[in-house]
């Protein structure tokens, strides 16, 4: 029998463990103990040895793991208050390092101290200037924490179908500590414009694509005006799906157990290959004149490996090429565990290299019958075998878009949706998330018991805060456009009120008002011509503004230009001014609000809602106007006439709304002439009023105790009066000047009534001296 060994980690070994934040803890402790207690081979059973090596390789292996925190850096469970408080600290640090003259050398060691890379720029000072800098300190320290964070957690099995999908739930509480954050701060903030408009951030937030039910509209939009062209031009659709290979993966896709190929990549580094990939393909469809277009969508394994689907459009008879070359590079890397029948050089010279070694080694055939018989990528996958479409299926997958069986959006929609907020249209669900549907009963080979599962909360409304998450984390871009216009110009035109603009400016603006995604597509020049050629281009200052590092920053974009007739159109006409609670910052345009108000809403229409609704009016016919013509069942003279009349009517339109504003500009300043003019006459009259008042205080300042006493004797008079025993029926009356009886109380509020309207006779100013009327 073996003799007794400690299987439990000593001191020394649990400080190493508790480095780690809790979660994190309990799984690093999970992990040495499967190391340490792994099953021993029969001979080391039948030796009996005390030390089988298991207790140093865990010690070593979670030496190793500690060793990639220096001790400078900041904790990995830290708060986000103990984040910023260091990053300050390290600020001041780097900032006296770059006024002593700190060399690039110096300041990468200390930014290697505390556990984060040395700042790229693009001149020293700027370099030197980020490192005492907080704010850059700040949000590198979060990014670069929730990323070490997050691999780990992934390295120890914390995510995945049977435990946490996606991402872990401490990525997901802290992408929703982001979102609160921001979103305080952008109801902190209110901006002003020079009109008087006054809106929170959020609100204006909230009106763009930070919404998620814009974006999702927008993205659909897009999709099935590409879908539009595709069907009226004949083209054939095909829908893929891009996987990496499986050294990738750290999880198997069904069980959810540990993958023993995984090499301990990130879903930063399956981006990055990923990325690489589509470029390749992308080079080599333009080398092959193959002209796509479409969407791309990147979404997560169950594991938080990212892939890609995507729906392109293309002439039917480049289908076959397309797929030949989608399927050559997706597989180039790692071939072999797709079959050994894949096993060829990448090129012919690496096939005869080959050749010639199998020669050297005693091979009977010439060196070319070796390197034809080896082949090389380009000659495979010129005429592939029929069976490797189904030996590449884990790794790229094809589906051709049949049109009689539905819209082509459709493919798309729900991963779309599914990775924004898992909500149709109309606000429902779109149904069940399929890589959170995996049976949680059976627990994968080294799973945590007490770890927090998902539970049976599959449906994609819930899963979507967690595709967010993992998509904020690994900085991940999840929808790309290939192919097109870019949607900048469609995004500024939207704002755009286009009623002066003629030509291609008038009806890209018009197109891009009414969602016609399609329309803008055509008018842009079609899917042949390339973006720098386009009609329409963003109009940007010519100077880049100055950063906060000296250096050369972003142009401002201001609008959109009109490239051979110079025709701007200016889509950022406010100057706003963004305040918080205690100081305000500079002047910027941040967005065109032209169309928000503000202001009590109107019991009645009014003139100016009147001419609004004329405009709008105006508007739709204009935008029916510029509608595509549908010429193929009509005669050329029949659509000459037409096209005819559509630029008569044009005309008609454009000089009636040139004709409403210019009287609405007039209007405009006569009521502002006479505003002016009146409220100087009430300046000149307040000032009257004021001088009068203070003429009458002087002259009437030294009368006021002999009138208030004739007044109080007045009044004394009438209260002894009244006193009296009451004379005959015939005598308690008196006769007042219109002839009227008065009784005793009748004619005492006369009096005091006299009284007090004499008073403000002499004194008009009701907080002056003089105003006894209400004694």
């Amino acid at each position: 029998m073996m003799p007794l060994v400690c299987h439990l980690p000593d001191s020394t070994v649990l400080g190493w463990i508790n480095h780690f934040p809790p979660h994190l803890a309990y799984a690093v402790r999970r992990e040495w103990l499967r190391r340490r207690n792994r099953p021993l081979r029969d001979l080391a059973h039948r030796i009996g040895v005390m030390d089988d090596g298991r207790e140093r390789e865990a010690n070593e292996w979670l030496r190793e793991l500690v060793a990639q925190f220096p001790t400078k850096s900041l904790e990995l469970g830290a708060s986000d208050e103990a984040t910023v408080a260091y990053a300050k600290a390290r600020a001041q640090e780097g900032e006296q390092l770059r006024i002593h003259g700190a060399d690039l050398n110096a300041l990468e060691v200390f930014c290697q101290e505390h556990g984060m890379p040395l700042p790229s720029g693009d001149s020293e000072e700027g370099i030197a200037r980020r490192v005492g800098c907080s704010l850059w300190w700040r949000r590198n320290l979060r990014r670069v924490k929730a990323r070490q964070v997050e691999t780990m957690a992934i390295s120890l099995g914390l995510v995945h179908k049977r435990n946490n999908l996606y991402c872990s739930n401490d990525a997901v509480n802290r992408r929703g500590e982001q979102q609160r954050r921001n979103r305080a701060l952008l109801d902190a903030m209110v901006a002003i414009n020079e009109l008087g408009q006054e809106f929170t951030l959020a609100e204006l937030a909230d009106k763009g694509m930070a919404n998620p039910a814009i974006r999702r509209a927008e993205l659909m939009t897009r999709i099935a005006g590409f879908e539009y062209i595709a069907v009226s031009l004949g083209m054939a659709g095909e829908f893929i799906t891009l996987t990496a290979p499986s050294r990738f993966h750290p999880r198997r896709a069904k069980s959810g157990q540990r993958n023993p190929k995984y090499d301990g990549s990130t879903p930063g580094t399956t981006r990055d290959y990923l990325a690489q990939v589509w470029s390749r393909i992308t080079a080599s469809l333009a080398r092959q004149g193959i002209k796509v277009f479409g969407f791309r969508v990147a979404e997560p394994h169950h594991d938080g490996t990212p892939h890609l689907h995507g729906l392109f459009f293309m002439d039917p008879s480049q289908v076959r090429d397309f797929r030949l070359t989608v399927a050559r590079y997706a597989v180039r890397e790692d071939r072999a565990e797709l079959g050994k029948d894949l096993s060829y050089a990448l090129t012919k010279k690496a096939a005869k290299e080959q050749a010639r070694e199998l020669k050297r080694n005693g091979a009977p055939q010439s060196v070319e019958k070796l390197a034809e018989r080896i082949g090389d990528e380009a000659t495979f996958w010129s005429h592939p075998p029929r069976w490797v479409w189904k030996a590449i299926g884990p790794r790229v997958w094809f589906k051709a878009i049949d049109w009689n069986k539905g819209s082509a959006a459709g493919y798309i929609a729900k991963y779309i949706a599914k990775n924004i907020d898992g909500v149709r249209n109309d606000g429902t669900s779109i149904g069940q998330d399929f890589e959170a549907t995996a049976d949680r009963n059976s627990r994968a080979d080294g799973d945590d018991g007490a770890a927090q599962h998902q539970g049976d909360d599959t449906d994609a409304m819930s899963t979507a805060r967690r595709v967010d998450a993992w998509a904020a984390t690994w900085g991940i871009r999840q929808f790309q456009q290939v192919g097109g216009p870019p949607v900048g110009v469609w995004r500024e035109l939207r704002r755009y009120d286009y009623g002066d603009a003629e030509g291609v400016l008038m009806q890209a603006a018009a197109a891009a008002d009414v969602g016609h995604w399609a329309r803008f597509v055509e008018v842009m020049g079609g899917l042949e011509l390339s973006r720098r050629d386009m009609p329409l281009q963003l109009a940007k200052d010519s100077e880049p503004v100055v950063n906060r590092y000296g250096e050369a920053g972003q142009k401002r974009l201001f609008g959109v230009v009109e490239v051979d007739g110079g025709q701007l159109a200016m889509t950022r006409v406010h100057e706003w001014k963004v305040l918080t609670g205690r100081e305000a910052a500079a002047w910027t345009r941040v967005n065109n609000s032209t169309n928000l108000t503000i202001g009590p809403v109107a019991t009645q229409a009014t003139d100016e809602d009147r001419l609004r609704w004329l405009e709008e009016i105006a508007a739709d016919d204009l935008i029916r106007a510029v509608q595509p013509l549908d010429d193929q069942f009509q005669p050329p003279a029949q659509l000459a006439e037409h096209q005819r009349r559509q630029r008569a009517a044009l005309r008609r339109l454009t000089q009636a709304r040139q004709r409403a504003q210019e009287a609405e500009f007039m209007q405009f300043c006569d009521h502002w002439v006479n505003a002016q003019r009146e409220r100087a006459e009430a300046e000149r009259e307040a000032v009257t009023v004021r001088r009068r008042g203070r003429e009458l205080h002087k002259q009437f300042a030294g009368l006021q105790q002999g009138i208030g006493i004739a007044l109080l004797a007045k009044v004394r008079e009438e209260q002894e009066r009244a006193s009296r025993p009451r004379p005959s029926s015939s005598g308690d009356r008196w006769k007042a000047e219109d002839g009227s009886s008065l009784s005793i109380k009748e004619q005492l509020a006369a009096a005091m009534a006299s009284s007090r309207q004499w008073m403000q006779r002499v004194n008009p100013d009701p907080h002056g001296v003089l105003n006894l009327g209400r004694a």
